[in-house]
Protein backbone atom coordinates (compact mmCIF):
# COMPACT_ATOMS: atom_id res chain seq x y z
CA UNK A 1 0.00 0.00 0.00
CA UNK A 2 1.32 3.42 -0.94
CA UNK A 3 1.73 5.80 1.96
CA UNK A 4 2.35 9.53 1.83
CA UNK A 5 4.21 11.21 4.67
CA UNK A 6 2.76 14.70 4.99
CA UNK A 7 4.80 17.17 6.99
CA UNK A 8 2.06 19.71 7.55
CA UNK A 9 -1.28 17.97 7.75
CA UNK A 10 -2.62 17.37 11.25
CA UNK A 11 -4.97 19.89 12.80
CA UNK A 12 -3.96 18.98 16.32
CA UNK A 13 -1.60 21.45 18.01
CA UNK A 14 0.97 19.95 20.32
CA UNK A 15 0.95 23.12 22.42
CA UNK A 16 -2.53 22.14 23.57
CA UNK A 17 -1.37 18.79 24.90
CA UNK A 18 -1.72 18.50 28.68
CA UNK A 19 -2.62 15.54 30.89
CA UNK A 20 -5.91 17.10 31.93
CA UNK A 21 -6.89 17.79 28.32
CA UNK A 22 -5.73 14.78 26.33
CA UNK A 23 -6.43 11.14 27.14
CA UNK A 24 -4.48 9.66 24.23
CA UNK A 25 -2.05 11.20 21.74
CA UNK A 26 -2.07 9.76 18.23
CA UNK A 27 1.20 8.39 16.89
CA UNK A 28 2.17 7.84 13.28
CA UNK A 29 4.66 4.98 13.26
CA UNK A 30 6.79 4.39 10.21
CA UNK A 31 10.22 3.38 8.97
CA UNK A 32 13.28 5.49 9.66
CA UNK A 33 14.20 8.04 6.99
CA UNK A 34 17.65 6.50 6.60
CA UNK A 35 16.79 2.85 5.91
CA UNK A 36 14.56 1.03 3.46
CA UNK A 37 13.82 -2.12 5.47
CA UNK A 38 13.19 -0.92 9.02
CA UNK A 39 9.54 -1.97 8.70
CA UNK A 40 10.07 -5.30 6.92
CA UNK A 41 9.40 -8.67 8.58
CA UNK A 42 12.47 -10.36 10.01
CA UNK A 43 14.67 -7.29 9.58
CA UNK A 44 16.10 -5.16 12.41
CA UNK A 45 13.50 -2.76 13.80
CA UNK A 46 14.17 0.80 12.63
CA UNK A 47 10.99 2.76 13.38
CA UNK A 48 10.06 6.31 14.34
CA UNK A 49 7.10 7.26 16.57
CA UNK A 50 5.83 10.63 15.33
CA UNK A 51 3.45 13.05 17.04
CA UNK A 52 1.10 15.15 14.85
CA UNK A 53 2.80 17.86 12.76
CA UNK A 54 6.17 16.38 13.65
CA UNK A 55 7.99 18.07 10.78
CA UNK A 56 6.58 21.57 11.31
CA UNK A 57 9.06 23.58 13.37
CA UNK A 58 6.45 26.28 13.97
CA UNK A 59 4.33 23.95 16.10
CA UNK A 60 5.64 23.40 19.66
CA UNK A 61 6.31 19.86 20.78
CA UNK A 62 6.64 18.40 24.27
CA UNK A 63 8.81 19.74 27.08
CA UNK A 64 10.43 17.68 29.86
CA UNK A 65 12.04 18.41 33.20
CA UNK A 66 15.08 16.49 34.36
CA UNK A 67 13.89 12.99 35.18
CA UNK A 68 10.91 13.18 32.83
CA UNK A 69 10.48 10.05 30.80
CA UNK A 70 8.98 8.21 27.84
CA UNK A 71 8.20 4.51 28.33
CA UNK A 72 7.46 2.58 25.13
CA UNK A 73 5.90 -0.88 25.06
CA UNK A 74 6.55 -2.98 21.97
CA UNK A 75 4.43 -6.09 21.33
CA UNK A 76 6.14 -9.32 22.32
CA UNK A 77 6.25 -10.30 18.65
CA UNK A 78 9.18 -7.91 18.30
CA UNK A 79 12.14 -10.08 19.27
CA UNK A 80 14.80 -8.59 21.53
CA UNK A 81 18.41 -9.32 20.56
CA UNK A 82 20.08 -9.19 23.96
CA UNK A 83 23.52 -9.09 22.35
CA UNK A 84 22.77 -5.62 21.01
CA UNK A 85 22.66 -2.53 23.23
CA UNK A 86 19.56 -0.33 23.18
CA UNK A 87 19.98 2.43 20.62
CA UNK A 88 17.26 5.10 20.66
CA UNK A 89 17.20 8.69 19.41
CA UNK A 90 14.70 11.43 20.35
CA UNK A 91 14.39 13.89 17.43
CA UNK A 92 12.85 17.33 17.40
CA UNK A 93 10.73 16.29 14.45
CA UNK A 94 12.98 16.05 11.43
CA UNK A 95 15.99 13.95 10.47
CA UNK A 96 19.36 14.60 12.12
CA UNK A 97 17.94 16.77 14.92
CA UNK A 98 17.94 15.07 18.32
CA UNK A 99 17.19 16.90 21.56
CA UNK A 100 19.64 16.83 24.47
CA UNK A 101 20.07 14.96 26.78
CA UNK A 102 18.66 11.54 27.69
CA UNK A 103 19.46 7.93 28.53
CA UNK A 104 17.74 4.84 27.16
CA UNK A 105 17.33 1.40 28.74
CA UNK A 106 15.15 -1.64 28.19
CA UNK A 107 13.68 -4.55 30.09
CA UNK A 108 12.50 -7.02 27.50
CA UNK A 109 10.15 -5.14 25.17
CA UNK A 110 9.71 -2.10 27.40
CA UNK A 111 12.02 0.76 26.42
CA UNK A 112 12.46 3.70 28.79
CA UNK A 113 13.94 7.06 27.84
CA UNK A 114 14.86 9.33 30.76
CA UNK A 115 15.85 12.97 30.28
CA UNK A 116 19.00 13.99 32.12
CA UNK A 117 18.59 17.72 31.45
CA UNK A 118 15.46 19.80 30.82
CA UNK A 119 14.08 19.94 27.28
CA UNK A 120 12.21 23.10 26.37
CA UNK A 121 10.13 24.16 23.38
CA UNK A 122 12.36 27.19 22.84
CA UNK A 123 16.11 27.64 22.89
CA UNK A 124 18.52 25.01 21.52
CA UNK A 125 15.98 22.17 21.74
CA UNK A 126 13.15 24.09 20.02
CA UNK A 127 10.46 23.14 19.23
CA UNK A 128 10.81 20.33 21.78
CA UNK A 129 10.19 16.62 21.37
CA UNK A 130 8.10 15.85 18.28
CA UNK A 131 9.22 12.25 17.70
CA UNK A 132 8.95 10.16 20.86
CA UNK A 133 11.63 7.75 19.70
CA UNK A 134 13.63 6.48 16.79
CA UNK A 135 14.16 2.82 17.68
CA UNK A 136 17.25 1.56 15.85
CA UNK A 137 20.56 -0.26 16.26
CA UNK A 138 19.41 -3.87 15.66
CA UNK A 139 18.29 -4.33 19.28
CA UNK A 140 14.96 -5.73 18.06
CA UNK A 141 13.85 -7.80 15.07
CA UNK A 142 10.57 -7.15 13.33
CA UNK A 143 7.71 -9.68 13.63
CA UNK A 144 5.84 -11.29 10.72
CA UNK A 145 3.86 -9.00 8.43
CA UNK A 146 0.85 -7.35 10.03
CA UNK A 147 -0.34 -4.43 12.13
CA UNK A 148 1.07 -4.11 15.66
CA UNK A 149 -0.05 -1.63 18.35
CA UNK A 150 2.68 0.37 20.11
CA UNK A 151 1.98 2.50 23.17
CA UNK A 152 3.97 5.03 25.15
CA UNK A 153 3.57 6.62 28.57
CA UNK A 154 4.84 10.21 28.72
CA UNK A 155 5.75 11.90 32.00
CA UNK A 156 6.92 15.49 31.72
CA UNK A 157 8.61 15.28 35.14
CA UNK A 158 9.22 12.66 37.85
CA UNK A 159 5.92 11.81 39.46
CA UNK A 160 3.88 13.68 36.83
CA UNK A 161 0.60 12.15 35.70
CA UNK A 162 1.26 10.11 32.54
CA UNK A 163 -0.08 10.94 29.12
CA UNK A 164 -0.61 7.97 26.80
CA UNK A 165 0.36 7.96 23.15
CA UNK A 166 -0.42 5.10 20.78
CA UNK A 167 -0.37 4.03 17.18
CA UNK A 168 0.19 1.00 14.96
CA UNK A 169 3.28 -0.20 13.13
CA UNK A 170 2.59 -1.75 9.73
CA UNK A 171 5.18 -4.48 9.13
CA UNK A 172 5.61 -5.52 5.51
CA UNK A 173 6.17 -9.05 4.28
CA UNK A 174 8.96 -8.04 1.92
CA UNK A 175 11.16 -5.12 0.90
CA UNK A 176 9.23 -2.32 -0.82
CA UNK A 177 9.98 -2.02 -4.54
CA UNK A 178 10.96 1.63 -4.11
CA UNK A 179 11.21 4.15 -1.31
CA UNK A 180 11.77 7.89 -0.92
CA UNK A 181 12.47 9.55 2.43
CA UNK A 182 13.28 13.12 3.49
CA UNK A 183 16.72 13.91 4.86
CA UNK A 184 18.83 16.86 5.96
CA UNK A 185 22.23 15.36 5.15
CA UNK A 186 23.13 18.52 3.21
CA UNK A 187 22.75 20.70 6.32
CA UNK A 188 24.58 21.09 9.63
CA UNK A 189 23.16 18.71 12.23
CA UNK A 190 19.86 19.96 13.66
CA UNK A 191 18.88 22.23 10.77
CA UNK A 192 15.85 21.53 8.58
CA UNK A 193 15.13 22.27 4.93
CA UNK A 194 11.40 21.67 5.30
CA UNK A 195 9.11 24.63 6.11
CA UNK A 196 11.51 27.24 4.79
CA UNK A 197 10.26 30.79 4.23
CA UNK A 198 11.16 32.62 1.03
CA UNK A 199 10.12 35.78 -0.82
CA UNK A 200 7.79 35.51 -3.82
CA UNK A 201 9.27 34.20 -7.08
CA UNK A 202 12.54 33.23 -5.39
CA UNK A 203 14.28 29.88 -4.88
CA UNK A 204 14.32 28.53 -1.35
CA UNK A 205 17.70 29.36 0.23
CA UNK A 206 18.35 25.73 1.17
CA UNK A 207 18.13 22.70 -1.09
CA UNK A 208 15.49 20.13 -0.29
CA UNK A 209 16.93 16.62 -0.21
CA UNK A 210 15.64 13.07 -0.24
CA UNK A 211 17.06 9.56 -0.06
CA UNK A 212 16.01 7.23 -2.89
CA UNK A 213 16.03 3.42 -2.95
CA UNK A 214 14.92 0.80 -5.47
CA UNK A 215 15.08 -2.91 -4.85
CA UNK A 216 16.61 -2.24 -1.46
CA UNK A 217 19.60 -0.40 -2.97
CA UNK A 218 20.30 3.35 -3.21
CA UNK A 219 18.94 4.80 -6.44
CA UNK A 220 21.62 6.96 -8.03
CA UNK A 221 21.65 9.10 -11.16
CA UNK A 222 18.17 10.63 -10.67
CA UNK A 223 17.35 14.27 -11.40
CA UNK A 224 14.37 16.41 -12.35
CA UNK A 225 12.87 17.30 -15.71
CA UNK A 226 9.88 19.62 -16.29
CA UNK A 227 6.38 18.16 -16.27
CA UNK A 228 5.08 16.31 -19.32
CA UNK A 229 1.34 16.41 -18.77
CA UNK A 230 0.54 14.57 -21.99
CA UNK A 231 2.38 11.41 -20.96
CA UNK A 232 2.41 11.85 -17.15
CA UNK A 233 -0.66 13.94 -16.23
CA UNK A 234 -0.41 13.16 -12.50
CA UNK A 235 3.04 14.69 -12.15
CA UNK A 236 2.15 18.35 -12.48
CA UNK A 237 5.33 19.58 -10.77
CA UNK A 238 7.96 17.68 -12.75
CA UNK A 239 9.41 14.25 -13.45
CA UNK A 240 12.03 12.26 -11.54
CA UNK A 241 14.26 10.81 -14.25
CA UNK A 242 17.23 8.41 -14.02
CA UNK A 243 20.20 9.05 -16.29
CA UNK A 244 19.99 5.58 -17.83
CA UNK A 245 22.81 6.04 -20.37
CA UNK A 246 25.15 7.79 -17.94
CA UNK A 247 25.83 10.86 -20.07
CA UNK A 248 24.95 13.27 -17.22
CA UNK A 249 22.18 14.74 -19.38
CA UNK A 250 18.52 14.05 -18.66
CA UNK A 251 16.41 13.55 -21.78
CA UNK A 252 13.23 11.83 -22.88
CA UNK A 253 12.98 9.52 -24.67
CA UNK A 254 16.15 7.76 -23.66
CA UNK A 255 16.32 8.06 -19.89
CA UNK A 256 14.00 6.39 -17.36
CA UNK A 257 11.10 8.06 -15.56
CA UNK A 258 11.23 6.67 -12.00
CA UNK A 259 8.70 9.01 -10.40
CA UNK A 260 7.43 12.52 -10.34
CA UNK A 261 6.28 15.57 -8.43
CA UNK A 262 2.66 16.40 -7.69
CA UNK A 263 2.37 20.16 -7.35
CA UNK A 264 0.28 21.93 -4.74
CA UNK A 265 0.31 25.71 -4.45
CA UNK A 266 -1.81 28.70 -3.35
CA UNK A 267 -4.74 29.43 -5.64
CA UNK A 268 -3.69 31.23 -8.82
CA UNK A 269 0.04 30.78 -8.18
CA UNK A 270 2.34 30.73 -11.21
CA UNK A 271 6.06 30.33 -11.66
CA UNK A 272 6.73 27.68 -8.99
CA UNK A 273 9.14 24.93 -9.97
CA UNK A 274 11.34 22.09 -8.77
CA UNK A 275 14.65 21.47 -10.51
CA UNK A 276 17.99 19.77 -10.11
CA UNK A 277 20.71 22.20 -8.99
CA UNK A 278 23.55 22.62 -11.49
CA UNK A 279 27.17 21.71 -10.96
CA UNK A 280 30.19 23.78 -11.93
CA UNK A 281 30.05 22.21 -15.40
CA UNK A 282 26.47 23.38 -15.91
CA UNK A 283 25.07 19.84 -15.76
CA UNK A 284 22.43 18.73 -13.25
CA UNK A 285 23.57 17.31 -9.92
CA UNK A 286 21.94 13.88 -9.75
CA UNK A 287 21.23 11.60 -6.82
CA UNK A 288 24.37 10.02 -5.39
CA UNK A 289 26.68 12.84 -6.49
CA UNK A 290 26.68 15.25 -3.52
CA UNK A 291 28.55 14.86 -0.24
CA UNK A 292 26.63 15.17 2.98
CA UNK A 293 27.50 18.05 5.31
CA UNK A 294 30.91 17.37 6.81
CA UNK A 295 31.49 14.17 4.81
CA UNK A 296 34.23 13.48 2.30
CA UNK A 297 32.30 11.17 -0.03
CA UNK A 298 28.98 11.41 -1.89
CA UNK A 299 25.90 10.05 -0.14
CA UNK A 300 24.38 7.17 -2.10
CA UNK A 301 20.84 7.89 -3.26
CA UNK A 302 20.84 11.51 -2.03
CA UNK A 303 18.67 13.63 -4.35
CA UNK A 304 19.07 17.44 -4.14
CA UNK A 305 16.16 19.65 -5.21
CA UNK A 306 16.10 23.40 -5.85
CA UNK A 307 12.53 24.58 -5.22
CA UNK A 308 11.34 28.01 -6.38
CA UNK A 309 8.06 29.49 -5.15
CA UNK A 310 5.58 31.25 -7.37
CA UNK A 311 3.88 34.63 -7.33
CA UNK A 312 1.30 34.05 -4.59
CA UNK A 313 1.73 34.13 -0.80
CA UNK A 314 1.15 30.86 1.03
CA UNK A 315 2.32 27.28 1.37
CA UNK A 316 3.79 25.44 -1.60
CA UNK A 317 3.61 21.71 -0.89
CA UNK A 318 5.11 19.52 -3.64
CA UNK A 319 4.76 15.77 -3.21
CA UNK A 320 7.67 13.65 -4.45
CA UNK A 321 6.77 10.10 -5.51
CA UNK A 322 8.62 7.03 -6.76
CA UNK A 323 6.93 4.60 -9.15
CA UNK A 324 6.01 1.46 -7.22
CA UNK A 325 6.91 3.12 -3.94
CA UNK A 326 5.76 5.79 -1.55
CA UNK A 327 5.60 9.57 -1.61
CA UNK A 328 6.59 12.41 0.71
CA UNK A 329 5.41 16.00 0.87
CA UNK A 330 7.51 19.05 1.69
CA UNK A 331 6.44 22.61 2.50
CA UNK A 332 8.00 25.90 1.43
CA UNK A 333 6.23 29.08 2.61
CA UNK A 334 6.16 32.14 0.38
CA UNK A 335 5.87 35.67 1.78
CA UNK A 336 5.98 39.16 0.34
CA UNK A 337 9.44 40.75 0.26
Amino acid sequence: MKKTITFLSAALLLSAFAPAQVANLPLTIGPSPVTTDGHVAGRPTDLILMLPQAGNAQVPGLAFDTGGSITITLPTAFKRDESRPINVAVPRGWPQADVCCYQASAVGNIVTITFTTPVRTDGPDAPGVKILAHIRGQAYLNPPAGSYPITAQIRSAPGAAPVTASGSAQILASMPLARIAPTNFLLPRGENANNQTVALNRPAPTLLSFLLWRGGQPLNGVGILPANLTQYPTYTGGLLVRDANGNQTLELPGDEVVGGIIGKAPEGAKGQSAASPLGADGKPLLSGQLNGYGTAVPVAGLLPVRFTVGNQVGAYQPTFELVGGNSVQATVNAVRP
